[in-house]
């Protein structure tokens, strides 16, 4: 059997002050969401908070699911964040390997001791007679457990099939401390003899994810609460198998908007969502790490900042809610940290005057947003829908030539220039409110929004707003 000896050590306490060793352990079957990477993120600050050490182990056990494709993209996305990893696929380490798909010969060689001493037992049912009696046994009020058919020594094999192999699971209660949740207790005869190997010989979760805590030496096991139903069964495999317990913390869920668990299947909430629509890394590292836990400031840290106070003592039992405004408010604060060349290139505009950054980095919460602001200085504008209604409104000419008559009877651009100008149009042609500014900034930009008509005026100049206006006058 591979990997290290079984063992009897005792289980860990959360308050221990020796370094942790920390694992994010996702399927590489989606994109990396927000709920997944705030479990990530919590591993990291832990690990660093104690001196120790974030694994990073890919749970590749689906292959109809799991994509090499998926598998890169949640390290670019953990890249991004600025989250490095101590051990992992890629860079090895000394519990190598770190893909599940990979451990298989592991998994069978724990799954044969414990049949040799009668802790498992082979399971001949066919898939249609398990769905047969969970019918029943949900019709009937009960909930759906295994009923231990193939528990009894005189059940013969199926000629042609493989079993599958079953922990068989003591009736008792299962109890253990959460670092999160505090005591915790499960009645086993909730679940029953469950399968820690399926009849195609891939391990399952379970079975698979003690192991390889096991065996990597994982001393916080830090995740969501959608994984407390699993404890209980996860408790009584570590001791079957001699092995001591981490210390479980189960963070609760992250909802979306509508309350509801976020999906890595929605992109809309994923790291690459994140990362297109123009937010920085910063930004997403700290509103993550507000969703369940307070760093006791609003400020805008650093990862090193956040480790250097993160507890587990202080993690909230309640499920947080995802604030997009509360993610553009620290992506504004993160914005505002950077000098306008960096701005500009992050957002990928060139040839734009500083005055310009300045100007539009007050407008904007996202890079995005920052590079149409700036798309009228960088070159021609390209007019939106809604800009193209404003100009095709029969009045918006008659004020175009006032304008334009306006700016070349100015002897210079400055900051007052605007309002003089746009006094003399209104008057000039009664129009008023939107019917006297937005069809000057249309022509201006190619929008009905954007910075300040004022600072327009300015920074592009009077040869380039009589040129611009002079299209539509």
């Amino acid at each position: 059997m591979e990997g290290r000896l079984l063992n009897g050590e005792g289980m860990k306490t959360a308050g221990s002050a020796a370094p942790a060793r920390t694992r994010f352990a996702p399927s590489p079957t989606g994109l990396l969401h927000i709920g997944n990477a705030r479990t990530a993120l919590f591993n990291w600050l832990w690990a660093r908070r104690t001196g120790g050490r974030f694994v990073l182990r890919v749970e590749d056990t689906d292959p109809a699911r799991s994509k090499a494709s998926f598998e890169a993209g949640l390290m670019e996305d953990l890249r991004w964040l600025g989250l490095r990893w101590d051990e992992g696929p890629d860079i090895g380490g000394g519990s190598a390997p770190y893909r599940q798909s990979e451990r298989t010969r592991i998994y069978g060689g724990y799954a044969e001791w414990l049949l040799r001493h009668d802790d498992a037992y082979l399971c001949w049912c066919s898939k249609e007679r398990l769905l047969e009696l969970r019918a029943a046994q949900l019709k009937a009020g009960a909930p759906p457990r295994y009923d231990g058919r193939c528990a009894q020594d005189n059940v013969a094999g199926v000629h042609g099939t493989a079993p599958a192999v079953r922990f068989r699971v003591p009736e008792r209660k299962v109890a253990f401390t959460d670092a999160a949740h505090g005591r915790m207790s499960f009645d086993t005869k909730a679940f029953g003899d469950f399968v820690i190997m399926g009849s195609d010989g891939v391990a399952s979760y379970n079975f698979a994810a003690v192991i390889d805590d096991a065996l990597m030496d994982i001393t916080h096991v830090i995740r969501g609460d959608d994984h407390l139903s699993n404890t209980p069964r996860q408790a009584l495999l570590y001791q079957a198998l001699g092995f001591g317990m981490p210390v479980f913390c189960h963070v609760p869920l992250v909802l979306g908007a509508d309350r509801q668990p976020l999906s890595k299947r929605l992109e809309a909430v994923s790291l690459r969502a994140l990362r297109a629509d123009g937010f920085l890394p910063e930004a997403v590292v700290n509103a993550m790490s507000r969703l369940g836990w307070t760093p006791g400031t609003e400020g805008l840290l650093t990862l090193d900042e956040l480790s250097g106070v993160f507890d587990l003592k202080g993690l909230s039992k309640s499920p947080s809610v995802f604030d997009m405004e509360r993610l553009r408010a620290y992506n504004k604060a993160a914005m505002s940290g950077l000098d306008a060349p960096s701005l500009s290139r992050l957002a990928g505009i060139s040839g734009v005057p500083k005055e310009a950054v300045e100007a539009a980095r007050r407008n904007a919460g996202t890079l995005n947003e920052l590079r149409t602001l700036l798309e009228p200085f960088a070159g021609e504008p390209a007019f939106t829908e809604e800009a193209t209604a404003v100009m095709d409104n029969p009045s918006a000419k008659a004020v175009i030539r006032a304008a334009m008559t306006e700016v070349e009877a100015a002897a210079a651009i400055d900051g007052s220039s605007c309002g003089v100008i746009m006094k003399k149009v209104r008057e000039a042609t009664g129009e008023k409110g939107k019917g006297l500014y937005l069809p000057v900034r249309c022509a201006l930009t190619g929008r009905t929004e954007g910075i300040e008509l004022a600072e327009v005026f300015v920074l592009l100049g009077k040869e380039k707003l009589i040129e611009r206006l002079g299209r539509f006058a």
